[in-house]
């Protein structure tokens, strides 16, 4: 199985925000696409009330721009 699929939503932001070196969590938004304050909310503990899953088209946009940067590493 393919080790992003394994990941937690939080754990799968966190590897694309590292991956991206560094930027702010907006900057990660602005990448994917996604909402600065949605983005967020998927960050927050599965127990938080502002909690958010993420649906596959959040989940294959991060991987997008992870594959991305991880290309232009090597």
């Amino acid at each position: 199985m393919d080790r992003m699929a394994e990941q937690s939503q939080q754990e799968l932001l966190h590897t694309l925000k590292a991956a991206l070196g560094d930027v702010l969590w907006d900057e990660v938004a602005k990448r994917t696409k996604i909402n600065p304050r949605t983005l967020k909310s998927y960050l927050l503990p599965t127990e938080s009330n502002g909690h958010r899953g993420t649906d596959k088209f959040v989940r294959d946009a991060v991987e997008r721009v992870l594959k991305k940067s991880q290309k232009k590493s090597k």
